[in-house]
């Protein structure tokens, strides 16, 4: 009970470390992109602060598998070092009882990560949506900048507006308004509007913005683009479509874990293994880590680092292509990614193996050169 204590301590102590060195280099970098966003205009200094304390569960869930699976192998590679785990050994502790002894940090680990994963990163992802629609939502309604001209709807469309009359004092005032807007293949329902003057405004009980346009003409163009019906207005008011140029897509990363599994399409069988890979994948890599770790006193604790990440890379991207395959159906989504963790194992056990019996072969050798000393100082005695 105390070695369990012990080391369970050790791991929890390695894996905090890698977790938090791992977390701040790439929410800083995570910060930095959004910094760069709201000094371009495009998200407010408040709603930095709001993505990047949404995006940190996300982070967490992506780095909890590596941190533990580094902190393991520190941990015993120390052991080894200080020769702790020869004290261990000779105690008649085996490499199969370690892992037993670090299955309750490997339960809290899964357990949290399965937590991160299935239900706080999907909810984490759908408030960081809705806070981005809002934002466009805001921008599109200072979109409207006079003196330029704009392309909106994804190339579709372009608008210009000229300086408000020197006469008023409102913001949202424009003058002269200018649009023209190629819709359906080949441009058969295109349009141009124009208009005096033009206001906008935001409507509190629709939550819509709104622009609304004076004295003008709207035009209807033909394929050749002849005017084909002109309309003259007094009062124009149009609905700004957030819904169709700037409102972000959402993903499914952003989708309930319990709608994935109803759902069970190509893409929310991917999504929902993407998601169960961080807690399945615990308990592999403890498997993984524990024969990983061993290394001579001499070669110190991080000489088996390099192998491990190189052993990690290889698994994350085994996870990509499969998750890939079965967005493409091309591999059936009740089969996910039972194969890699099914390879994960067998390496696994076969290093455990591998390394119990050359154990076993040196004790053999220390038994025997025991007991020939023994015999040696009988026959001088």
């Amino acid at each position: 009970m105390i070695i369990s204590r012990y080391l369970n301590r050790e791991v929890f102590s390695s894996s905090s470390a890698i977790l938090g060195i791992l977390f701040a280099i790439f929410i800083s970098q995570r910060v930095v992109r959004y910094l760069g966003q709201a000094a371009n205009g495009d998200i407010s200094g408040v709603m930095v602060w709001q993505m990047v304390g949404l995006f940190s569960p996300v982070l967490i869930g992506f780095l909890l598998p590596l941190a533990f699976f580094l902190g393991c192998l520190l941990a015993f590679s120390r052991l080894y070092v200080d020769n702790e785990m020869a004290v261990l050994r000779s105690s008649g502790v085996s490499e199969y009882q370690l892992i037993r002894m670090l299955l309750p940090i490997a339960v809290i680990v899964a357990l949290i990560g399965g937590a991160v994963t299935l239900w706080i990163s999907p909810w984490a992802n759908e408030i960081t949506y809705q806070l981005r629609d809002k934002q466009a939502s805001k921008l599109e309604l200072s979109m409207l900048s006079p003196g330029r001209f704009q392309v909106f709807q994804e190339g579709t469309g372009v608008v210009y507006v000229d300086e408000a009359p020197q006469t008023t004092d409102s913001p949202n005032q424009l003058g002269k308004f200018f649009l023209a807007e190629v819709v359906g293949e080949a441009g058969t329902n295109s349009r141009l509007v124009t208009a005096n003057s033009a206001e906008r405004f935001y409507d509190q009980e629709l939550d819509k913005n709104f622009l609304q346009l004076n004295d003008g003409f709207v035009y209807q163009l033909d394929e050749q683009g002849m005017v084909r019906k002109r309309t003259q207005f007094e009062h124009y008011f149009a609905r700004l479509e957030a819904e169709q140029s700037i409102v972000s897509r959402r993903k499914i990363s952003a989708t309930p874990t319990s709608q994935l599994w109803n759902t069970r399409d190509g893409s929310s069988w991917a999504e929902l293994h993407w998601r169960l890979a961080v807690p399945l994948s615990v308990p592999f890599l403890l498997l993984l880590a524990v024969p990983l770790s061993r290394v001579r006193p001499r070669e110190g604790k991080f000489a088996k680092i390099l192998p491990a990440l190189m052993i990690y890379i290889g698994y994350v991207v085994f996870i990509i292509v499969f998750r890939r395959w079965i967005e493409d159906e091309k591999l059936s989504g009740w089969i996910g990614y039972i194969p890699i963790y099914a390879v994960m194992a067998l390496i696994g056990v076969r290093l455990l193996y591998l390394h119990s019996r050359a154990n076993t072969h040196r004790n053999k050798g220390h038994n025997k050169n025991g007991d020939q000393d023994k015999t040696g100082g009988e026959a001088s005695a």
